[in-house]
């Protein structure tokens, strides 16, 4: 099976280096350090609509708009760094043409830069979703070079989150089992998938997920891959469960609609109107189903 999109090339996230500011600091003045600027969760790009790192002198603008810079790690000496930039503002004048969402340039990003571009958008949205403390109220500041957020009044920190869900391929025979929100484009269907809760195993939960959007009940099930989803803060834990029965009892208010499909259906998706359309190329949903519809 081919690569998870997102998921090459990782950095050396050099956890010990956080706390040591000055060290830091000096690495963002390093002739080979890159920037990726993120503003309202999109990437800066150029004129062909392609994501672009920037070099120290971006330095100057993110002090002009007040942006938060944050330690990625590293790859073969070469700092990496986000600038997350107020999004309360206008787009910053950065010398990136304009600002595009991850998925709508994945497709022309080199892997090891989508894989950055990942990570940076996860800790920008969420140094923009706490600018205060959950406990007291008061406005927090980046601190740990970006890793947490502390509180200026009680000094609580808080640290970056990641919601693992669940993420399946339900299979009996020649068949799997997708379904379609109301959303999304006609024609398309996509895996189960559910958030974990409190106190759930992901073995359980993948077979709860299921059984209440669909009322199939799934029998063994078996891990994957595991993708890093930052829309806003997902991990998604992918799976491949074998269904103990075939009726549907879809909830309505989950799914729109839900079938099972077979191969040769799964294999004529997208060849023309009125075709099953599949989900984003970018997503461990679309991975899972064409490693199953490609196996003998």
């Amino acid at each position: 099976m081919t690569q998870l999109p997102y998921t090459h090339a990782p950095l050396e996230r050099a956890e010990l280096l956080r706390g040591r500011e000055d060290d830091v600091r000096a690495l963002t003045m390093n002739a080979r350090a890159r920037f990726l600027a993120v503003w309202k969760e999109a990437h800066a790009v150029d004129e062909h609509q392609r994501a672009i790192s920037f070099g120290p002198e971006i330095l100057s603008h993110a002090a002009t708009h007040a942006a938060t810079v944050i330690f990625l790690g590293l790859a073969c000496e070469t700092p990496w760094f986000a600038l997350a930039f107020a999004s309360d503002e206008g787009p910053p004048a950065v010398g990136a043409a304009s600002f595009a969402g991850l998925r709508e340039i994945w497709a022309d990003t080199e892997q090891a830069l989508a894989s950055r571009l990942v990570y940076a958008r996860a800790m920008a949205i969420w140094h923009q979703n706490h600018p205060r403390c959950s406990r007291c109220g008061a406005k927090t500041v980046s601190t740990e070079s970006g890793h947490s957020r502390t509180c200026s009044a009680c000094g609580y920190r808080n640290f970056p989150r990641t919601d693992p869900a669940v993420i399946m391929l339900i299979t009996q025979g020649d068949k799997c089992l997708l379904g379609r929100k109301a959303e999304w484009r006609p024609g398309q269907f996509s895996t189960i998938a559910g958030f974990v809760e409190p106190g759930e195993s992901i073995e359980h939960s993948v077979r709860r997920e299921v059984a209440e959007e669909t009322g199939v009940v799934v029998g063994a099930v078996r891990y994957m891959a595991s993708q890093p989803w930052p829309f806003p803060s997902s991990l998604m834990l992918g799976f491949r469960g074998e269904a103990l029965s075939t009726e549907i009892r879809r909830d309505s208010d989950e799914l729109e609609d839900c079938r099972w499909f077979t191969k040769d259906e799964v294999r004529a998706a997208e060849s023309g109107p009125g075709t099953l359309l599949l989900p984003h190329r970018s997503s461990i949903s679309r991975w899972l189903i064409e490693g199953w519809r490609d196996e003998n």
